[in-house]
């Protein structure tokens, strides 16, 4: 990964660069001008920043070991093999062996298995996230302002794409839930404002129960209070697939979720995907019994079993460069002891999505025999982060009150 550094016309440009640099890592130094001057949170301001780049210092990268790394880091990180061959499990981890993995010291529960998955398996991942999961009755982000067709968003992209659909066809505009009133202006845009008001109400003391967010430390899922869907806005534009497509940012799967109280709406279950829960039963199954015990009362080990796991619910996020997932932590689940195959229980986000770091092999300009129609999707994904996690709701055995849908 390289840091680029600006060309400049004249010294005086080259001044004014530096001296707005300078300015910018004092203010990040100084805890006065935040609102919450947390360890993670002055780390995700650091991977946030443009001026100056960010430190990569104390970064892992589990791809370059040992590579340029801190003597720290290094101490911290512990090889370990899984109890099960990933490539045994399922066909989406390939040929090869797939038994490598890492722990670290300071991390207790965190698993890391680099490069899991083929490109072939990543390639047909990606493909089901954008053309297939988003399809009703799965709700995406879309859903509350938008009527999404059963065949969701990606076909009417595609035949954008190819000239088969054009703004004089009454297709090419997905109709929206609310009619503009009058006065109202056509414009929607993610306001980073609004970011700003999400942080700063996760850096508040505990509010009464109701107000509870899953930044709080003392925040339970909400099981039988009612869960009203978000009301439509009717500011939302009429947008073109092609544009449509990128504003994309969530699809639940299976037990589908209630963003408004960061619980689930257990009465709306859905049917799963197989591969996604062939491939997180996998996972769980590999993790039985890793962990890591350094001889001196520090241990921890995972003791739960592949066959007490089942795919209940999953997320997948879509972000576009500039998106950015506030750090967090996940305690929406009944079951808090069942693996979440991605992060679970500490706090994890995604500040910044590095330019040009997509891998090769999921390039728009190169053809793959298992993809043949890859170029839409690597156009897509070379502006993009995809992001799959998968969770078990429930704990082995019990059976939900609530009539399921199917």
């Amino acid at each position: 990964m390289s840091v680029i550094t600006p060309v400049f016309k004249s010294k005086r440009q080259q001044k004014i660069w530096e001296r707005e640099r300078q300015e910018v890592e004092s203010k990040k130094k100084d805890t006065s001008s935040y609102v919450n001057q947390a360890p993670f949170r002055y780390c995700e301001r650091n991977f946030k920043s443009r001026v100056p780049p960010p430190d990569f210092t104390h970064v892992i990268d589990f791809n370059n070991l040992p590579g340029k790394h801190t003597k720290e880091n290094l101490e911290s990180i512990v090889p370990i093999k899984l109890t099960y061959d990933l490539s045994q499990l399922s066909n989406l981890f390939g040929d090869e062996p797939c038994q490598n993995a890492y722990v670290l010291k300071h991390v207790p529960g965190l698993i890391i298995i680099p490069n899991a998955f083929t490109p072939k398996a990543q390639r047909h991942l990606i493909k089901q996230c954008l053309s297939v999961y988003p399809r009703p009755p799965n709700t995406s982000s879309l859903d509350t302002h938008y009527i999404v067709p059963s065949s969701g968003i990606w076909p009417l992209y595609e035949a954008e794409n190819s000239g088969q659909l054009t703004p004089n066809d009454s297709e090419f505009y997905v109709p929206k839930k609310a009619n503009i009133k009058d006065g109202e202006a056509d414009t929607y845009t993610d306001s980073e404002e609004e970011q700003n008001k999400k942080e700063a109400a996760c850096t508040q003391k505990p509010a009464p129960r109701r107000e509870l967010t899953a930044c709080s430390d003392d925040f339970k899922p909400v099981i039988q209070e009612p869960k009203p869907d978000p009301p439509p806005a009717s500011s939302v534009p009429l947008l073109a697939p092609s544009e449509l497509i990128r504003r994309l940012r969530w699809v639940t799967l299976g037990y589908q979720y209630h963003w408004p109280t960061k619980t689930y709406h257990l009465d709306r279950r859905y049917p799963f995907p197989e591969d996604v829960a062939e491939l997180t039963k996998a996972v769980v199954y590999a993790v039985e019994n890793i962990g890591y015990d350094d001889g001196q009362g520090k241990a921890w080990i995972n003791k739960y079993k592949g066959d007490d796991f089942n795919a209940e619910a999953g997320v997948i996020n879509y972000y576009q460069y500039r998106d950015t997932l506030m750090g967090h932590v996940d305690r929406s689940e009944i079951n808090m002891d069942a693996p979440l195959v991605s992060l679970r229980k500490a706090f994890h986000g995604v500040p910044r999505i590095i330019e040009g770091s997509l891998p090769n092999y999921l390039s728009n300009e190169n053809e793959y025999n298992d993809s043949p129609n890859w170029k839409l999707f690597g156009e897509f994904m070379s502006t993009s982060r995809i992001n799959l996690n998968i969770r078990q709701v429930y704990p082995p055995g019990e059976e939900h009150q609530e009539q399921s849908k199917k």
